[in-house]
């Protein structure tokens, strides 16, 4: 073996007063013998096979002058039962002492640390298994992660700061996945998304054909949206009523012989007949075109309140649909609970035939068991009342829903919803009604200005000479030039509306906007709760499992904690699938306040 070579290292003020502030309940030996190594700079060792000490040379012994030395001990080590592995490398190793050492794992180790009488510590190379590693340059390690156990003493540095690497990294890796790849995702919901990928169960496309079906056969049978047909159907026929006005307007008219009365009376007036009259509009200040540019606009409110109509029928349906399933998963959840309570009642109940003396937990048990069959029911109630619900919304018809705690929905882009939110139906209503009021508007002002029509009349009554009356044509103007007020008032009456549908579409923009970020926010807070009641139930079923083989096999628990912890196991469960279908339905809520909810069940986007 090459020897090594001595190296001294003087003992600094600054590592006495930090070797007796954190040692200072022992004495100044035993600082100076067990623990001053971890305080004292190391300069930095060369490697071990390039380092040596004369063959035999005696260790050096401490001296008055603070210095302390390290040499490796050419002695051999014990003799182990069993000869030891091939050497592959030898590493010295500062190992605390003993006094002051936590247990350590039993794990093979790279090096043995003697004492001697003159109180130095020898560091003796052993073998050790072979090992694959870069030797790096020793760096001073600090005094909590030299006190700290450690899992082998030749390989412990390189493991501790390996784990606070991929810590690291993992900290890192879920930030980028969070901030990049998975939208924004809260912490704990991006690392589990970015570990599971898709959920076990019916896709995204998948589920969408689900809600998309249920949809159309609740359009087909909603009584909303046969009102809202019959609305579009009516502005229709309004905006051919309008243009009709364009025509000529033929009259056809009649009436009897006047019967004279008075004076003159015997003179013959003429006899009866059938009266003709055929009038066209020349030129009315654009009335005409006005008001069908006004039943044009109410057509397209129409329109978009079918769609909106649809929207909200679609988020309705959809929303039962996972509230339904979210029921039938908490009706399987309270079934469990009150299986286990049921169970926990029979075994107490053959414990007290044999000693009477645990009534009491008996009791307790039953009284416990009463309670999951009451939450059981609670929750079988509700997933009737959404059974009830979905058949009053799509009929008799069998709508599949997946029986897994988890569904894929995705979390839906905050910015593009609230870019699409601008062209929702309900939106694009108020501006058409808003349009409508004010071509109304013009068209009340239009009619009261003079109107140019040409007339064509044809009479076929005689005059009291036998005669036929001729054809006649000609140009009326008429022209009311005193109404009241009325048209006026008629006029300022369509604006106000064209101002309140105004206000009532900025409203509805900010109404529409809050919706969607509130929906945002939900959703996000929802899940990211929902995982950690996920993390919160698993942690809380092993601590039910703990406390019932402590209270029955070894005694040390009391039936009131296993029963508490099967409480709260059930909680943690319940309040995971709640938060969980509740962002869900959040999610939807936000494709339906952006009014892009049918598009994307049909799409997905």
């Amino acid at each position: 073996m090459t020897p090594f070579k001595h190296r001294r290292f003087r003992l600094t003020p600054a590592a006495w007063l930090v070797s007796c502030y954190l040692f200072g309940s022992l004495g100044a030996q035993q600082a100076f013998a067990e623990e001053l190594l971890n305080f004292m700079p190391a300069a930095p060792q060369p490697p071990a096979a390039a380092v040596a000490t004369q063959p035999g040379s005696a260790a050096p012994r401490r001296r008055d002058n603070d210095l302390i030395s390290f040499s490796p001990n050419p002695a051999p080590a014990p003799a182990p039962a069993a000869p030891p592995a091939p050497v592959a490398t030898a590493t010295p190793v500062f190992k605390p002492a003993p006094a002051l050492a936590r247990p350590e794992p039993a794990a093979p180790k790279a090096a043995s640390v003697s004492r001697k009488s003159n109180d130095l510590l020898t560091f003796e190379p052993i073998a050790s298994p072979p090992v694959v590693r870069t030797v790096t340059p020793a760096r001073p390690i600090p005094a909590a992660a030299a006190t700290s156990p450690q899992p082998g003493a030749g390989n412990g540095l390189a493991q501790f700061t390996q784990t606070s690497r991929v810590a690291r990294e993992a900290e890192q890796q879920v930030h980028s996945v969070s901030a990049l790849s998975l939208a924004a995702l809260p912490p704990r919901l991006a690392a589990r998304s970015s570990e599971r990928g898709t959920l076990l169960g019916p896709s995204e496309f998948e589920l969408r054909q689900v809600f998309n079906r249920a949809v159309e056969a609740a359009i087909l049978r909603a009584p909303t949206i046969s009102r809202a047909k019959a609305e579009q159907q009516a502005a229709v026929e309004d905006i051919d009523e309008a243009k009709g006005q364009r025509w000529p307007q033929v009259d056809v008219g009649t009436q009897t012989s006047p019967v004279n009365i008075g004076k003159g009376s015997d003179v013959d007036s003429g006899s009866s007949g059938i009266n003709l009259a055929v009038t066209t509009p020349v030129y009315d200040w654009g009335r005409i075109g006005h008001s069908i540019d006004s039943r044009e606009r109410l057509l397209t409110a129409a329109e978009e309140n079918l769609e909106a109509e649809k929207e909200t029928l679609g988020y309705e349906v959809t929303t039962t649909i996972i509230e339904l399933g979210k029921q039938r998963i908490i009706v399987d959840l309270s079934q469990q609970f009150a299986d286990r309570m049921n169970d926990l009642v029979k075994m107490l109940a053959g414990i007290v035939a044999v000693d009477k003396g645990r009534t009491s937990e008996l009791t307790q048990a039953k009284a416990r068991l009463l309670q999951a069959q009451a939450l059981r029911d609670a929750a079988a109630a509700k997933a009737r009342d959404a059974e009830i619900n979905l058949s009053k919304l799509v009929g008799e018809r069998p709508v599949p829903i997946p029986v897994t705690r988890e569904w894929n929905i995705r979390l839906a882009n905050l910015d593009l919803l609230l870019d699409a939110a601008k062209e929702h139906p309900t939106i694009r209503k108020s501006i058409a009604e808003t349009e409508s009021a004010v071509a109304q508007a013009k068209a009340v002002r239009a009619s009261g200005l003079p109107q140019l029509n040409w007339v064509i009349s044809k009479s076929t009554a005689e005059d009291s000479l036998g005669r036929e009356q001729p054809w006649q044509t000609n140009l009326s103007m008429t022209w009311g030039a005193f109404r009241g007020g009325s048209t006026r008032a008629a006029e300022r009456a369509a604006l106000q509306r064209a101002d309140a549908s105004r206000y009532a579409n900025d409203q509805q923009r900010r109404d529409l906007e809050f919706r969607i970020r509130t929906a945002d926010h939900d959703a996000r807070t929802m899940l990211e709760r929902s995982e950690l009641y996920r993390d919160l139930g698993q942690e809380s079923g092993r601590i039910r499992e703990d406390f019932f083989q402590q209270w029955h096999h070894l005694g040390k628990r009391t039936l009131l904690d296993v029963l508490t912890a099967e409480n709260e196991h059930y909680g943690n469960q319940v309040n995971e699938i709640n938060n969980r279908f509740d962002g869900y339905q959040a999610i939807l809520r936000q494709y339906a306040g952006a009014g892009t909810l049918a598009r994307w069940l049909r799409t997905g986007s």
